[in-house]
């Protein structure tokens, strides 16, 4: 028996997502492991039972039937040794979709919920091995297409706590942005609360420049926020494409920003994440201030003491943040003027190897001397990243009311899309029998859209229910496509 733990634990180390995992914790693994074989053409798991466990290949292949909605076989996915099936019964503990069979000689190391929840919790590495398998389920064609009610149509970005997908409301056209919290976190009290607290913290900023919080969603063992959707390019984009901005636009989506970390800071709410990639410039121009992910609600008597977690971006970071001390809305106020000196001079305030390098700069380097290297900039656009760069919080320029005044244009308004576009939904219901046409003209269709620049394609599928009034074109009901984008014009890169 202890030939046969230490041989499991020897697989596992080699299995992706167990690789992460600890010795002790993989011995601990292996006591609870179920090593099951079953024989060529054996069912492993029948669609409609429960799913209670998850299973890892350790020797030979496995065939999973993938039906489409008539029942009929579409595909055939093969698995191997190292392959995983069944994670959902630990995500979810719903019925099995999908029939598993062995096609040769098969064994198993089979890993009941209720004994791998624990270490779930106990193991971020585990969980997060689960939220690549559930994102690259949201990702797949042939994998979880909704989320609730929102029907999904591709993915947006991925972090290290979260992963962000498209989506639309099925019963309002309406696009969104669904944003998945990390199973390595949902697994963590205290991560879980501060993402919920993302939601309730972005729903109460009623606020122009303030990205929208809609709804949210609890499903596959994890939280889901469901938030306005931004078309256009995130200002870390449009300065890795434009390079250093006019002062007039820089002072213009400037403006904004302060105007949205002002609302908040009225609140007691601060950011500690500013930085261009959370700045979003949409269609008509105004900017919206993303992900408060790590905000949190200022009270007086956490302003003494130090914290052992730094948190926030080290390029935009504060000397305070540096240092885990305490955090209010000063913290804000400089990383804001680091994206300003970054805006102007199309460069990073700081460039060090490594990360101490960089933390002790933001403490304790001084910054350049940015009149000096650009002499015709707007007096109060100079004055703010001064000000704002100062390293002792109680020195810096924290004034609101005089930091916008500082920022606002001194010309007329200015354009600032740069990356003009447009949205058109497309929406064909179709019965059954007229599938096949229809799939032919959208499939030409999106391979033509293929070759145009600037062209995004999302496309998502939507049983709907079966009218009452009769004809009923089916049994089946009928079903509508939805296809969206936005066309984008060319944008030639700025010259080097």
């Amino acid at each position: 028996m202890r030939t046969e733990k230490a041989s499991i634990v020897e697989f596992l180390k080699e299995v992706r997502g167990f690789d992460a995992i600890e010795h002790a914790g993989l011995e601990t693994l292996a006591e609870q492991v179920d090593v099951l074989e079953f024989s060529p053409g054996k069912r492993i798991i029948r669609r409609g039972d429960a799913g209670d466990r998850m299973f890892v290949i350790r020797e030979g292949r496995v065939q999973i039937p993938i039906l489409d909605e008539r029942g009929e076989t579409k595909l055939v996915v093969r698995l191997g040794p190292g392959d995983i099936f069944g994670e959902m019964a630990l995500l979810t503990g719903e019925p099995r979709v999908a029939d598993v069979l062995a096609e040769d000689r098969v064994e198993t190391l089979a890993f009941p919920r209720d004994s791998i929840q624990p270490l779930l919790e106990a193991t971020p590495s585990l969980a997060r091995f689960l939220t690549v398998l559930l994102g690259r389920r949201l990702e797949e064609g042939d994998g979880i297409k909704r989320v609730g009610k929102y029907q999904l149509l591709g993915t947006i970005g991925k972090g290290a706590t979260a992963q962000v997908f498209s989506a639309v409301h099925p019963g309002l056209d309406r696009i969104v942005a669904i944003k998945m919290l990390s199973h390595a976190l949902a697994y963590d009290t205290t991560f879980r609360e501060r993402f919920l607290q993302e939601a309730r913290t972005i729903a109460s900023l009623n606020h122009p420049n303030i990205v929208q919080v809609y709804d949210m969603e609890e499903a596959y063992a994890t939280f889901f926020i469901v938030m306005e959707r931004v078309s256009g390019q995130d200002l870390q984009s449009l300065l890795e494409t434009s390079g250093p901005l006019p002062p007039e636009k820089a002072m213009a989506i400037l403006y904004q920003v302060a105007d949205a970390l002002y609302f908040a800071h009225r609140r007691g709410i601060v950011h500690r994440d500013v930085k261009p990639a959370n700045c979003a410039i949409d269609a008509y121009g105004r900017v919206k201030l993303m992900d408060f992910g790590i905000a949190h609600r200022v009270h007086p008597r956490n302003r003494e003491g130090f914290s052992s977690v730094v948190e926030g971006s080290p390029r935009y970071m504060a000397p305070e943040a540096a240092l885990g001390k305490p955090l209010d809305g000063r913290t804000d106020i400089y990383s804001l003027a680091v994206v300003a000196y970054e805006m102007v001079m199309g460069e990073p305030l700081f460039s060090e190897p490594t990360l101490n390098r960089l933390l002790e700069a933001h403490v304790r380097k001084p910054p350049p001397d940015i009149s000096r290297m650009r002499p015709h900039l707007p007096r109060g656009l100079v004055e703010f990243i001064r000000g704002g760069l100062v390293k002792d919080p109680e020195q810096r320029l924290t004034s609101w009311p005089r930091i916008l005044e500082l920022l606002k244009p001194e010309t007329t308004p200015v354009t600032l899309r740069s990356t003009p576009e447009s949205e058109r939904i497309v929406r064909i219901r179709y019965t059954q029998e007229a599938e096949p046409p229809v799939a032919a003209a959208v499939n030409s269709l999106l391979e033509t859209l293929a070759e145009v620049e600037g062209v995004d394609i999302a496309v998502g599928e939507i049983q709907s229910p079966r009218r009452p009034s009769p004809p009923a074109p089916s049994d089946d009901g009928d079903k509508t496509l939805r296809i969206s984008g936005f066309k984008l014009p060319f944008r030639k890169k700025r010259p080097r």
